[in-house]
């Protein structure tokens, strides 16, 4: 009893990957993982970007107000930049242009007992206002979760690149 294997589709495989590797086209290749990890990393960002509109009615000068607050803004203020290759590896910078996005991810100081008018206690759906207690308030760390994600899936987002590369360019 013995088992036959047919090496064809292996040689097939290595001699594409060796008319790649000649072509030039590896650090196109390169550009494509580079990119695809990119997305993944901003998509991941904007999910654990807080998010949403609301606003508050508040007394001041015995006068009722309205603030509105939008952090839609800052999820949708996810970018990329530009591909950048040197002799071994590709780059992008991925970041947020929102003016307020290191602060909801690295969180910030505030000062104790300053009084704001749009917190505290509601009373007929006025809010009476409130003073703050907490010196720090916790980031979201949206960069460093959208990093665990991207390093966690790195290897299987090469793998699926190179599969639709492969198909792309006359391969297998």
């Amino acid at each position: 009893m013995g088992v036959e294997v047919n090496l064809k589709d292996f040689a097939d495989f290595r001699d594409g990957l060796i008319k790649l590797s000649q072509s030039g086209n590896i650090q196109a290749f390169n550009k494509e993982v580079v990119e695809n990890m990119a997305s993944v990393y901003v998509r991941e960002a904007k999910l654990n970007t807080p998010v949403g509109k609301r606003s508050v009615k508040f007394m001041q000068r015995g006068k009722i107000q309205t603030k509105y607050f939008d952090s839609e803004h800052t999820r949708q203020s996810w970018s990329v930049g530009k591909y950048q290759l040197n002799n071994t590896s590709g780059k992008v910078e991925v970041f947020n242009t929102s003016s307020y996005a290191s602060f909801l991810n690295d969180g910030h100081r505030q000062e104790v007992g300053r009084f704001l008018p749009w917190i505290g206690q509601s009373k007929g759906g006025v809010m009476q206002g409130g003073r703050l207690k907490k010196p720090w308030v916790d980031g979201a760390y949206m960069h460093e979760k959208a990093e665990k994600v991207v390093n966690k899936n790195a290897k299987r987002i090469m793998e699926i690149t190179l599969k639709e590369w492969i198909k792309k360019h006359g391969g297998f």
